[in-house]
C-alpha cells in the first residue's frame, strides 16, 4: 500500500532488506515534474536508478545558503564510465565516452573593464585592481592559467616590462611569454619568445617604445594555499596603463601530483 509522509519537518522512514537474499524491488512513481533539492543537512546516497526513468526532472532553485546540486568529495571509481560526473576534493570529471575521463573546467578570471594606472616604480606590482587586491586565493593542487595584458604610457627611455606571480600561496612555476614592445598598441614589430621559471621576468625586448602587449601561459604548481598575485614590472619607473581587456585566468587541473587524466597510455 502507498506510504505518504507529511506534517513533519523531520523523520525518516526505514526499508528494511529481507533475512533471506532475494530480489527486492523499490517501486517509484515516474517523475516528470520538479525534482525538489534537499535540505544542507540532509545527504541522498544514490545507487544505480534502473526504474523509473527520471525525464524532464528541474533542479530546485538555490539558495544563498543552498546550491541546487552538490558534490561531495569521494574516490573516483577505478574504471571511468561513460556519462558519470565526480568529484574527488580537487576537481570535477566528466566522462564523455568509455574510460575517457577528463577535467570540468571551473576557471576563475579577473578581466579589466576600465583602464588601470599603475604606480611609478620598477618593483614588481599588481596587473589588475578590481577587486582592490587583484589576487586570488589557491588551495594545494596543479592549475593552468593564461594572462594577456596591454601596457601603454611606458617611459620613451629604453627598457623592458615583465611579468611575475606574486602572493602568499607556496608554489612552482613554468610558463611561455610571447611580448612585443613597440611605438603603439596596433603596430607590428618583432615579438619575444621566452620560457620561464623565475618569480619575476623581463619578457619584452628592451627599446624606447611606449606601449606593449604580452601572452602568457602556463602550469603552477600550489603546494600550500595562499593567494596569487599576477603582477608586471618595468625596468624603468612610469605610470604605464594597463589597457581594458587585459584579462588573467585560471583552473585546476589535478593534484600537486597529477602527471595525466585521461584514456593515456
Amino acid at each position: 500500500m502507498p506510504v505518504k509522509l507529511n506534517g513533519s519537518t523531520s523523520g525518516s522512514v526505514t526499508i528494511d532488506a529481507p533475512a533471506v537474499a532475494g530480489t527486492n524491488t523499490l517501486t517509484l512513481p515516474a517523475v516528470t515534474d520538479t525534482l525538489v533539492g534537499l535540505a544542507a543537512t540532509q545527504t541522498l546516497t544514490g545507487k544505480t536508478l534502473t526504474s523509473p526513468t527520471i525525464t524532464g526532472a528541474v533542479l530546485s532553485a538555490g539558495t544563498t545558503t543552498v546550491a541546487p546540486l552538490d558534490f561531495t568529495s569521494g574516490t573516483n571509481l577505478t574504471t571511468a564510465l561513460a556519462g558519470a560526473i565526480e568529484y574527488d576534493g580537487t576537481v570535477l570529471y566528466a566522462t564523455p565516452t568509455a574510460s575517457q575521463r577528463g577535467v570540468i573546467m571551473a576557471e576563475q578570471i579577473i578581466l579589466l573593464q576600465a583602464a588601470y594606472t599603475l604606480t611609478s616604480q620598477t618593483a614588481a606590482q599588481k596587473l589588475f585592481n578590481t577587486p582592490t587586491n587583484g589576487q586570488v586565493t589557491l588551495t594545494a593542487g596543479t592549475y593552468e592559467f593564461e594572462c594577456a595584458y596591454s601596457l601603454s604610457a611606458m617611459s620613451a627611455t629604453s627598457g623592458s616590462f615583465g611579468f611575475a606571480l606574486g602572493g602568499t600561496a607556496t608554489f612552482t612555476q613554468f610558463y611561455s611569454a610571447i611580448a612585443l614592445k613597440s611605438t603603439s598598441l596596433s603596430s607590428a614589430g618583432s615579438a619575444s619568445t621566452t620560457y620561464n621559471t623565475a618569480a619575476n621576468t623581463n619578457v619584452s625586448g628592451t627599446n624606447t617604445a611606449t606601449a606593449g602587449i604580452a601572452n602568457i601561459s602556463g602550469i603552477i604548481n600550489v603546494s600550500v594555499t595562499g593567494t596569487i598575485i599576477p603582477q608586471v614590472s618595468l625596468s624603468v619607473a612610469a605610470a604605464a596603463i594597463v589597457g581594458i581587456g587585459s584579462y588573467f585566468r585560471i583552473r585546476p587541473i589535478g593534484s600537486t601530483t597529477v602527471t595525466s587524466v585521461g584514456n593515456w597510455s
